[in-house]
């Protein structure tokens, strides 16, 4: 039950990592060579190490249910993933830089202007060498999306746009999954607890943000007040110091804005 119970939170953990990830192109694949590494670290601080210092590769490997050999490599190489490879992008983006990498596809070094249907060269031709099962269209449509292509001759022939816009749904992305590690990593230390308490606050639309903001901070500040023990100098540990990490998550809908704490 134990098991079942971790595995049920994992994977609510995974489904929102997964909103995540998915528009900062990182793959189960991918995703799966950087999860190797990550447990091959902490591996060796749960590991004994060996009499000479170094880390127990054997005892390692138990841990993870990795094997010696791929535990030896990721030590070897200080856990570094390397970079991604082709076959751990999202499909499109495989197709992205076989165009730009094929020689079959370019001239002079410099990729051409495919006409998007009919025999080769055409980027049908190039989904159906590069993409696996996933449609031309499907392809197409995805690559248009990102901004990665520019359309030609009433749509039906394509190029590679060299100059594609930032898009800030990545970098608010990124910030959401730099928010999560911080908050992960807090827990992971020792006596680390999790206080959970949901506040809402609620103001009509047209109020500004600075009045939201400001009760954001006075609910923190309440639920600071309200927990004096956390600030209690025990009498063996007078030098240390009790540290609060405070987490807040502010959303907002179309009739109310809510802040959870």
């Amino acid at each position: 039950m134990k098991e079942d119970a971790a595995e049920l939170a994992l994977a609510a953990l995974l489904d929102a990592l997964a909103s995540v990830l998915i528009p900062l192109e990182i793959t189960p694949g991918r995703l799966s060579q950087i999860a190797r590494a990550s447990f091959v670290k902490i591996g060796i601080t749960q590991a004994r190490m060996r009499v000479s210092g170094r880390p127990h590769l054997a005892r390692i490997a138990a841990l993870t249910g990795l094997s010696r050999a791929e535990v030896k490599r990721l030590v070897s190489t200080n856990f570094k993933v390397g970079k991604r490879q082709p076959d751990t992008s999202p499909r499109a983006l495989r197709v992205l830089n076989a165009w730009q990498k094929s020689k079959r596809y370019s001239r002079a070094g410099r990729t051409r202007p495919l006409r998007i249907q009919g025999p080769f060269p055409s980027f049908e031709t190039l989904c159906r060498e590069y993409s696996g099962d996933i449609p031309y269209r499907v392809i197409l449509t995805e690559l248009e999306r990102r901004e990665n292509l520019t359309f030609q001759k009433n749509r039906s022939w394509v190029s590679i746009n060299r100059s594609p816009k930032h898009r800030a749904a990545q970098r608010d992305e990124l910030k959401s999954l730099v928010f999560a590690a911080s908050i992960i990593e807090s827990l992971s230390h020792e006596n680390a607890v999790l206080v959970r308490r949901k506040a809402t606050v609620k103001a009509p639309n047209n109020i500004q943000d600075s009045y939201v903001e400001k009760a954001v901070a006075g609910r923190v500040e309440g639920l600071l007040e309200s927990l004096p023990q956390l600030f209690v100098t025990r009498r063996n540990s007078r030098r240390n110091k009790a540290r609060v990490d405070v987490f807040t998550l502010v959303s907002k809908n179309n009739s109310i804005r809510s802040s959870r704490s």
